[in-house]
C-alpha cells in the first residue's frame, strides 16, 4: 500500500511540475536572463521580447517534464491507468517535435529584427534565406512528428514524399518562383529594402518596407502598404529611385510656355532696361560684340543679327540657376526651347536640385519658378494661359462696349 502511495505522490509531484514550471522560468528564471542578457546586447533581448520568445519558451517545459519523467517511471507499476500514460507520454513528445520549430522561428524572427539596417543585411537576401530556413524545418518537424507517431524511420516517408514529388512542386511553386526571384533580385542589385521604387502596371510608388521569400512589401506615399509576389520584378518594367538619392541631386525638368506674338528683337528702349539687370550685363555685352563681327559679315548677304528677348531670357533664367546655392552645380545644368507646338514656345528648365529630400526639392522649385514667371515681364514676354469663362466673357464685354460706341 505504501509503494503505490509513493508511485502515485510521484506522478502527482511530475504533473504539478510539469503545470507550474512556466509560471516559475517566468517570475524566477526571466528576470536572471534578462539581467545576463541586457549587458551584452539589448537590441537582440528587447526583439526577442518583442515575439515573445521567452514567453513562449516557457511553455514547453511541460511536455519536456512529462516525457522525461514518464520515461524514467515503469509505468506498468499503475495498473489502472498504465495505458493512459504510455498515450501521455506519446503526446508529449509530439508536442514537444511540433512547438519546438516554432520557437526557432521565433529567433530567428528576433535575429531578423536586429539586424534589419545593418549594410550586410541590406545588401544581401538574409530575409530571404531566413524564411527558406523557417520553412525547412517546418517541412522537417512534420516528417519527424509522423514518423514519432507511425514509429517508422524517416527515410521510409521521404521515399514515400519523392513519388509525389511533382505535386509538391506544384504546391510549392510560388515559393520556388519567389526563391529564384529574390535570389535574382539581390543578386543583380536591383532593390534592397529603403529603396524608392515605382511599378506603374501595379500603380505602386514608395518605399520598401521588406523584400521576403514570396512577397515584397511597399510603403507608398499616402500610408498605405502594398504587397505583391517577388517574381513580379523579373515580369514587370519598374523604376527604381536609388541612384537619384546616391547622386546627391534631384532633377527639375519643367516647361514654360511662352507666347510667340511676344517674341521679338529688342529695340534700343528695351535693349537699355535689360542692360541693366546684373546677371546679363556680360552676356549682352559679349553677345553684341559677337553680333556686331557677324554683321560685317553678313552685310553682303543683306541679313542682319539682332538680340531678342527670348534669347536674353534664357541667358538670364540660366545665369540665376549658376547663383543659386541650391542647385547642384556638377550637375546637368541647361535652359533649352522645345518644340513649338499649338500653345506656343515651351522654355525647359533642366537642372538638379543640391539635395533629394522631397519637402526641400518642392520648396526650392517652386522658388525658382516664382522668381522666373515673375521676371517674365521685365523682358516683355508672356505666359501662355488657355483663356478662361472669365476670360471670354470679358472680351464679349469689350466688343460690345465697343459696338454699342460705333453706333452712336
Amino acid at each position: 500500500m505504501s509503494q503505490f502511495f509513493i508511485n502515485y505522490l510521484n506522478l502527482l509531484i511530475v504533473f504539478a511540475l510539469s503545470i507550474s514550471a512556466p509560471f516559475i522560468f517566468i517570475k524566477l528564471v526571466l528576470p536572471k536572463i534578462r539581467k545576463a542578457l541586457s549587458k551584452r546586447n539589448k537590441k537582440i533581448f528587447s526583439n526577442l521580447i518583442n515575439v515573445k520568445f521567452f514567453y513562449s519558451t516557457s511553455f514547453i517545459f511541460p511536455p519536456l517534464i512529462i516525457l522525461f519523467s514518464l520515461k524514467n517511471i515503469d509505468v506498468t507499476q499503475y495498473e489502472n491507468i498504465g495505458n493512459i500514460l504510455l498515450v501521455l507520454q506519446k503526446i508529449a513528445g509530439f508536442i514537444i517535435i511540433i512547438y519546438s520549430p516554432i520557437l526557432i522561428n521565433k529567433f530567428l524572427s528576433a535575429l531578423s529584427l536586429s539586424f534589419k539596417k545593418s549594410l550586410f543585411f541590406v545588401r544581401y537576401p538574409i530575409n530571404t534565406y531566413l524564411q527558406l530556413m523557417k520553412l525547412i524545418i517546418a517541412i522537417v518537424s512534420v516528417v519527424l512528428a509522423a514518423c514519432y507517431l507511425l514509429n517508422t524511420s524517416p527515410w521510409g516517408i521521404l521515399s514515400g514524399i519523392g513519388a509525389l514529388g511533382a505535386i509538391l512542386l506544384l504546391v510549392f511553386k510560388d515559393t520556388i518562383l519567389g526563391l529564384v526571384a529574390s535570389i535574382q533580385v539581390y543578386s543583380g542589385n536591383l532593390i534592397k529594402e529603403g529603396d524608392w521604387i515605382e511599378l506603374k502596371s501595379l500603380e505602386i510608388d514608395g518605399e520598401v518596407l521588406e523584400v521576403g521569400l514570396h512577397r515584397v512589401k511597399v510603403k507608398a506615399w499616402d500610408n498605405s502598404i502594398t504587397t505583391f509576389p517577388t517574381a513580379k520584378f523579373l515580369e514587370l518594367t519598374f523604376k527604381n529611385w536609388r541612384n537619384m538619392k546616391e547622386s546627391g541631386g534631384r532633377r527639375i525638368k519643367r516647361n514654360i510656355i511662352i507666347k510667340v506674338s511676344s517674341v521679338k528683337f529688342l529695340d534700343d528702349r528695351l535693349l537699355k532696361k535689360i542692360s541693366s539687370i546684373e546677371l546679363i550685363k556680360n552676356y549682352i555685352q559679349e553677345k553684341l560684340e559677337q553680333i556686331s563681327k557677324d554683321n560685317s559679315i553678313l552685310e553682303k548677304a543683306k541679313t542682319q543679327r539682332k538680340l531678342t528677348n527670348i534669347g536674353c531670357f534664357r541667358a538670364y533664367v540660366k545665369k540665376y540657376l549658376e547663383k543659386n546655392k541650391y542647385i547642384n552645380k556638377h550637375m546637368t545644368l541647361m535652359v533649352r526651347q522645345r518644340p513649338l507646338n499649338q500653345f506656343g514656345l515651351p522654355l525647359e528648365i533642366y537642372a538638379f536640385t543640391s539635395t533629394t529630400d522631397w519637402n526641400d526639392y518642392e520648396n526650392i522649385q517652386s522658388d525658382i519658378f516664382d522668381h522666373v514667371l515673375a521676371s517674365i515681364e521685365l523682358f516683355e514676354l508672356s505666359v501662355y494661359q488657355s483663356p478662361s469663362s472669365q476670360d471670354i466673357k470679358e472680351v464679349l464685354v469689350n466688343e460690345s462696349s465697343s459696338s454699342n460706341f460705333n453706333l452712336q
